[in-house]
């Protein structure tokens, strides 16, 4: 909570008020601040402002004050007590990653395409960053309950060890913004589902103890007017006359790489329940173009015998 307003521990509830009202007029929405740092500011402060949240903040880690019970139950306590817990991570904490749909057409699909796209990494400032005042950088702070001193994650620092108070480097904001130019590179073949993995550009570290989460793009391909996917294969579905399908004729089949004209011929009489192959014309060049046939059978022509009924009366 303190180095959310710059100060310390020892600050007089002068200084708490001076230096809220100095972060206030930077960071105020209505002077063009940032909305989520302006509340970190405005929590403080309705801390450390009243004597009795201070006093439990200072005491406890939390303005509401002593925990009720043994938090997180019996296993968490003890523990906590034999050096275990939340409040001793073993290792590097990965912030989250951030993910996002890259929508592309069924021929970017078969071609592969390369998108260029604009990033904004947001880091938090390390020049402004200071130890945490109220678990002095050790990220976790005790509690004394009864005969046992429990250790539990700083509630100052969430267990960083360190804040910041913002400086002239990060306009007072404590993160900077960085501008990035990404190349997004998909395969040739590439399906729905599939995803790029872009390392370290996800939520960025807070400080050394963590390491930056990922940017996942996760793939959509939009449906094509003519042709479906199944697998690595292309299926393409036409009419035909059952006159053509018998005596065969010349067709010409839409193709990314350009028009394939077959002559039906080749493939004897058409049956409707068959797929006939043209080979590596599907996805990744080793799946296929299958062509159905929907044959349109000729009407029966309606005869009808009509007997005249006479009746004698």
């Amino acid at each position: 909570m303190y180095d959310v307003l710059g100060l310390t521990r020892d600050a007089s509830d002068a200084d708490i008020k001076k230096a809220y009202r100095k972060l206030a007029m930077v960071h105020h929405p209505d002077k063009g601040g940032d909305p989520e740092q302006f509340k970190k500011i405005q929590g403080a402060y309705d801390i450390l402002s009243d004597p009795q949240k201070r006093q439990n903040f200072d005491q406890f880690g939390t303005a509401d004050g002593p925990p009720q019970g043994f938090p997180g139950g019996f296993p968490d306590v003890f523990s906590q007590m034999f050096g275990g817990g939340r409040g001793q991570p073993t290792g590097p904490v990965k912030r989250p990653n951030h993910d996002h749909d890259i929508v592309i057409t069924m021929e970017e699909s078969y071609r592969g395409i390369t998108k260029n796209l604009k990033l904004t990494l947001t880091k938090p400032c390390q020049a402004c960053s200071q130890k945490c005042p109220h678990c002095g950088g050790r990220g976790t702070v005790q509690i004394q309950m009864g005969p046992m001193v429990l250790n539990q994650t700083c509630p100052g620092c969430s267990g960083q060890g360190f804040g910041r108070t913002g400086c002239a480097g990060c306009s007072h904001n404590g993160f900077k913004h960085e501008k990035l130019n990404l190349e997004l590179k998909v395969i040739p073949g590439s399906a729905t589902g599939e995803v790029i993995v872009c390392h370290g550009l996800g939520e960025q570290a807070n400080g050394p103890k963590d390491e930056p989460g990922d940017l996942i793009f996760h793939i959509k391909v939009q449906d094509h007017p003519e042709f479906m996917r199944q697998g690595d294969d292309i299926i393409w579905v036409t009419k035909i006359s059952f006159e053509d399908s018998v005596k065969g004729r010349e067709i010409r089949i839409p193709h990314f790489d350009g028009e394939i004209v077959v002559d039906t011929k080749d493939w004897g009489v058409l049956d409707p329940r068959e797929n006939y192959v043209i080979p590596k014309k599907g996805f990744k060049g080793t799946g296929r173009l299958q062509v159905l046939f929907n044959v349109v059978y000729p009407r029966p022509t309606a005869r009808f015998n009509l007997s005249r009924i006479e009746t004698e009366s």
